[in-house]
This record gives C-alpha cells, structure tokens and sequence, in this order.
C-alpha cells in the first residue's frame, strides 16, 4: 500500500477519534460532580455491585430489631425507655462486646414516663459499652453551645494527610442526646446523606462542625469492639480514620463509600419482643456488636440500596461496621480518572486505526471487545480489588466515538472509493477494482505517461457483415465478440479503454502497476481468439457467419488519464505506442495472422510463440517498423510444429525470397493441435 494514501487515512482516522474522545475526556473528569453525569456512573456501580452478587458477613454483628410485632406487643410507639433499659441490662448481663442504639433521644420523656429515662441512663453507665447517636441541622442559625459530652466525642489526634478537600455538607448545629444518657455514653453522630439518585451512598467517619472533627456511630462502635483507647484513634484528613491495627480509607472529603453486602437481613436478626420474653438464649450475644433499631410500618429510617429499595437504617450501620472490621471497604482511587482518560485516549487511537484498515464489520467486533473491556475490568476491579472504576462515561464515549468514525469514514473517506469503484468497474477486472480501492491510487487528472501494453481488436469483414445481417441479429452478434472479448481482457488484468462499433480498445499497467503488461496483453490476445471459437459454434448452430477476428498489440509509453470536456471525462490512453497498436490490427488482413505484435511487446514475451515476419510501413507513420506474428504461448513455443513454422519462415527471409502467407492460419493450428498433444499423459 502506498504509505501516503495509507498513512494518511490513519493520520484522519486517529485524529478525528481523539478529538471526539478529548470531549469524552473532559466529560469523564467532571462526571462525579454533575449530577445526571453522576446518576449515570451511579447507576453503572449498582449494577456492578449486584452483578457481584450477596456477599456474607462476618459473625461479629447482630441485630436486635424493634418490629411491628414488638410495638403490637408494647401497645405504644416509640417503646418505652425503661424497655430498652431492660434490654441493655441484659446485654450487659449475656456479655455483649458493643451495644448500638439506632435511636435518637433528644427529648426527655413524659413527666409521668421520666423514670423510664433514669432507668436507661443508669443501664448505660452500668454497661459501659454503649453507643448513643447525635445528628446535626442543617440551615439553622448558626452557633449554640456543644454539650461537655460531644465536646469529648471528637477526634484527639489529627494529622493531615495532604489532599483534604472540605465537604460541602456544613451544619449549623448539634442535636445531641439527653444530657443524662450522652454523659454515660459514647457518641457518634448518625448523618445519612442522600446522593443525587435519592440513595445513601456514603458514610462519613469524620464530620467538621465548629473547627472540630466528629465520628460516626460505625468508627465509634468498631473502637470499642476492637478495644482501642478513645484518645488513640487517629484521623489522618484526606486519608482516612486508623484504628489499631486497621485503617478505614476515605476519600479527600472524609467519606467512605458504603459496599453493601446484599438484600435486607443479611445479619442475624431477632425481634425486640423475642429477646425481651427469653426465646433467644443469652449466648448469642456474647462477644459481640448488638445493633438496636427499628424497622416499623410508617417510620422513616430506611435506605434504598443496591439491592433493595428498602433497606432499615440499623441493618445499613451494621454493614458500615462489618467493612471496617474486614477491611472490605469499596474505594475510588485519586489516581482513578486520569488512568481511565489514559485507557479513553489509548482505545481512540485502537478505533482510529481499526476503522481505518478493517471492514466496518471487523471494527465493530474490535469496538465490542473494548467496550467488554471496559465494563470487565470495571467489573474485576470492584470484585477482586474493591476499587469503583467509573465505566458508564467511557462506554458512551467508545459506542459514540466509533459512529462518529464509521459515519466520517463511510460519508467522507469512503466517498472517494465508493467513486473509485463505480466509475473503474466499467473498465477494470472485480479484483484489480478491489484492489485499486485497497491502494488508493487515484489516476492523475491531467494524465500520467507510463510504459503501457495496448491492444486493439475489431471483427474481419465487418462492413459485409452489416450488409448481410438485420440490424437486430447484427447488435446480437456484435455484443457476443465484445463480451468474449471483455472477458478475457479482464480475466489477464486488462483495462477495457472504450468499444467503438465492433472494435474494443484495452491497455495494461494503468492505473495499477503490472511489471508483466506485455505478457498479459499476449494471454489476453490468445484468450479472445479461443473464446470466439466458442462464439462463432453458438452463432452456427443459428446459422449465422464464422466471425474473424484482427488483434494488434504494442508496448511503449502513452499518456494515460481522464480525457473528455468539461461535461464528461473518459479514462483513456493516448499515444503512439496506441496508434501503433491500432494500426497493426488493420495489417491482421494483410498477412493472414490474427495477432501482430509491435516490437516493443515482441521484445517482451520471449518465451511466447512468436515469428518475426518483416519490416513495414504502418499507415501514417514514415518509419517502417519490424512487425511479429503471435502464434501461441510457451507450450506451443515448444511444439514441433511451431519450430518447423519458423523454421520455414526464417530460411526465407535470410534467403529474401517473398514468404507466402497462404495457409498461416491452418499452420497455427497445426501448432496449437500438437502442443496439446504433448500435454496428454503417455
């Protein structure tokens, strides 16, 4: 392929596909932070979580569930406090290692219920392990004194880890449990915020409100199960929360993404009323995190989630507090959105290229498999690494990046073949067609001068021919020689140049290279002669006249090009080799031979058949020139007869006696008739 033609389509191709992916690009980079970009990535990071499929949880945590039957059964809602007392004492009691509280108690009970509030206060002192939630408001005026208990809950040891990013989320104000039950307790707040597809994607171990950093219930209960010493759990911004031995990784704004497990009660579950009347023995709670919440008809705290659109709070906090004792945390690398532009800009170039060099078809294969790339290793990577590689924005960008290819190549590029194509199919072979269009060598406009083989052919006899026949048999006779003609013309790589009445003019080595011009114009010479005997029984058998056809063939350098006006352009070839060759075919009659060959061609086909006969003057030129009998091709070249042929033919013109042309032709097919009898075996 000529590297200009080739190069240069690539070159547009690749181009193009980085420019569209650049866009892409740019896209892909702000997508986490425009909302229905957002909602897109989101959706895909669903679909790859429940194509994960449930995962199982560790043993650590159960859930003490106050369900409906449990308010039945109590008779009020919210339940009693000094129910819940009953509940931690036991726990205590049965030797749980954690006790969570899902429930808020900003407000002191009924005056007629304070008891109840006493009796939990001193429940929670006398376990020591609990931990209460506080939340914070939002749009309230600002300031407000932060109770001595939450002022303890935050962080001790800080450090920064270098690229903290502030949250956008800023509260105004603390709601925080009764004075009586924070000062017993542990404190974590239980912020949910909602993403912009109405789910709680995140949990957020580190809150700022007034310069200090406060922890979630899930990193508050997870130190107390692992015993580490409040004032030693470190908060490193930017990076994530330690834990002893564990480290919780964050993102820059301190959140951690929430990797749910599966559908609804993937953790041990029992009810309240269960518990409270001894149908669950004490045993099950030893050593671990019991998690208290609600999930009752009419209440507000559940989440949607991958899995389910139904989700209680309680059960989403347990799976929070799973991943950080597993350390099965889902995480979005800094590094995430520019290795992914990488891969965008790496797949461009791999489409620009395909689309370029490959059928649409076979680039549509190659399109698929980058897509299935894409979305596989987005799969691998949250399956087996946990990482979240945003793949929704990429996989947009291949599909539309390869039609926007595919439309540029077939409107624009394509054009120029498809043009090729329509108008060489008159002229050339299907395969030399293909192959031009695989080139793109275009012919030269204004013409070209290339060394050419041109052969004429036209019907002996023809002007008697026309008077003997109706015009109607004389057109059906007239097409069968052309089209045997055109057949072996293309059949030997031939351009057809034009037809003109009963004569067709074709060259070779235009507008493709052919090193072997000369021996092709001579096969394609030999293979109209045979196929017009097969012509010329069809027309017999309608009693129709024997046709005879004058081949003249020349090789020598023409012009080669479009040529016409303004309105119409022919592609042509003009020259003296062509008048040479035109000429020759009109001496056909003169010696009784049907194919004459010019010097230049007889200099090229050595292994052929040829005879020399002698030197002429052609019609119009000054010069005479040596003229050549083709008699056959390299198998008759070797037959007895052809050697006697020539012999003879030699021996008179050495001797400069006039050689006789009567019964040439009978000659050749004595030649032609013993070099087929060499081909038979035995």
């Amino acid at each position: 392929m000529p590297m200009g033609a080739g190069r240069m389509r690539d070159l547009k191709l690749c181009g193009l596909a980085l420019a569209v992916m650049a866009v892409f690009a740019w896209i892909h980079v702000i997508a986490l932070d425009v909302p229905s970009l957002r909602r897109l990535e989101l959706s895909a990071l669903d679909a790859q979580i429940r194509i994960r499929g449930s995962r199982h949880p560790g043993p650590e945590i159960l859930i003490v569930m106050i369900d409906d039957r449990t308010i039945a059964e109590l008779g009020q809602w919210p339940p009693p406090r000094h129910t819940l007392a009953q509940l931690v004492t036991m726990l205590r009691r049965a030797g749980a290692k954690a006790i969570g509280i899902d429930i808020l108690y900003a407000d002191p009970s009924p005056p007629a219920a304070s008891a109840g509030d006493v009796a939990l206060a001193q429940a929670i002192g006398e376990a020591g392990n609990v931990v209460l939630p506080f939340t914070f408001e939002f749009g309230a005026r600002p300031g407000g004194i932060v109770p001595p208990a939450l002022a303890r809950a935050t962080y001790a040891r800080l450090s920064s880890g270098g690229n903290y990013r502030p949250l956008a989320l800023a509260p105004t104000g603390i709601v925080a449990p009764l004075p009586a039950l924070a000062e017993r307790s542990s404190l974590g707040h239980m912020l949910v915020a909602f993403d912009v597809d109405g789910a709680p994607r995140y949990d957020y171990p580190a809150l700022v409100y007034d310069v200090e950093f406060y922890p979630s219930m899930a990193v508050r209960i997870a130190q107390l199960f692992l015993d580490v010493p409040w004032n030693e759990v470190g908060l490193e911004l930017g990076r994530g929360v330690s834990l002893g031995r564990l480290f919780v990784p964050t993102d820059p704004q301190m959140r951690l993404l929430v990797d749910y497990l599966g559908p609804s009660a993937a953790f041990p579950t029992y009810s309240l009323s269960q518990v409270l009347a001894g149908a669950v023995p004490e045993s099950v709670f030893r050593d671990r995190i019991v998690l208290i919440g609600a999930n009752v008809a009419g209440t507000r705290d559940t989440f949607a989630s991958p899995f389910t659109g139904v989700m209680p709070g309680v059960e989403r906090l347990a799976t929070v507090i799973d991943s950080i004792l597993h350390e099965r945390h889902l995480r979005r690398a800094a590094a995430a959105p520019w290795l992914e532009v990488a891969a965008m800009f790496g797949s461009a170039l791999v489409l620009g290229l395909v689309v370029s060099r490959l059928s649409l078809a076979a680039a549509f294969v190659v399109a698929v498999v980058l897509v299935s790339l894409f979305a596989g290793s987005a799969q691998v990577a949250l399956t087996r690494y946990g990482l979240w590689q945003a793949s929704a924005v990429p996989i947009v960008a291949l599909v539309l990046t390869f039609v926007a290819l595919s439309l540029y190549r077939y409107g624009l590029l394509d054009k120029e073949r498809r043009h090729i194509r329509r108008v060489f199919q008159r002229y050339l072979a299907p395969q030399m067609v293909d192959r031009l269009v695989r080139e793109q060598k275009l012919p030269e406009l204004g013409g070209e001068l290339r060394e050419l083989t041109v052969l004429f052919s036209d019907l002996r006899g023809f002007t008697a021919l026309s008077e003997r026949l109706e015009p109607t048999v004389l057109t059906r006779v007239i097409n069968a020689f052309l089209s045997a003609a055109t057949e072996a013309v293309l059949e030997h790589g031939g351009t057809v140049d034009k037809y003109v009445g009963d004569a067709i003019m074709a060259f070779w080595n235009a507008p493709l290279d052919q090193p072997d011009h000369a021996p092709l114009a001579c096969r394609a010479a030999l293979g109209i002669l045979e196929k017009l005997e097969a012509v010329n029984q069809h027309l017999a058998q309608d009693g129709l006249p024997t046709l005879v056809a004058g081949i003249g063939i020349n090789t020598g350098p023409c012009t080669v090009g479009n040529f016409g006006s303004s309105r119409r352009l022919d592609y042509s070839a003009v020259g003296d080799a062509a008048n040479v060759a035109a000429r020759l075919e009109g001496e056909t009659k003169n010696f009784d031979f049907a194919i004459l060959l010019g010097p230049g061609t007889a200099a090229r086909v050595g292994e052929f058949a040829t005879i020399p006969l002698e030197r002429i003057r052609l019609r119009g030129r000054m010069e005479p020139i040596e003229v050549y009998a083709l008699v056959g091709d390299e198998k008759v070249r070797e037959s007895t007869s052809f050697r006697e042929l020539r012999a003879r033919r030699m021996d008179a013109r050495n001797a400069e006696t006039p050689s006789s042309t009567t019964g040439l032709p009978a000659e050749r097919g004595r030649c032609l008739a013993d070099s087929r009898r060499d081909e038979l075996p035995g």
